[in-house]
């Protein structure tokens, strides 16, 4: 579990801040948000429509936490920049 990610029931969960079009999928730096919470963010070259750059946000974070795609999933932020995820166990 990674040490920015917050433990549940499930598996962990985290937030993330996406960048779209950007010149190559990747994970960037941690980050603080508001009320002290930290923040990943994830780069990717999809664009924000038809639900491409959240498949593509699956995608890196598969990789980066060698984890499969079906374990992974956006719980809330669909449509934003800044998105909680579920790392399912």
């Amino acid at each position: 579990m990674p040490p920015f990610a917050q433990k549940n029931e499930t598996g962990f969960s985290f937030w993330v801040r996406v960048t779209p079009k950007a010149s190559k999928n990747r994970i960037g730096d941690l980050m603080e948000a508001t009320m002290g919470r930290k923040m990943l963010k994830v780069y990717v070259t999809s664009v924000p429509a038809d639900n491409l750059a959240n498949i593509a946000v699956v995608e890196v974070l598969s990789n980066y936490l060698h984890k499969s795609k079906s374990k992974i999933q956006i719980i809330s932020g669909h449509t934003m920049r800044e998105k909680r995820i579920q790392v399912f166990a």
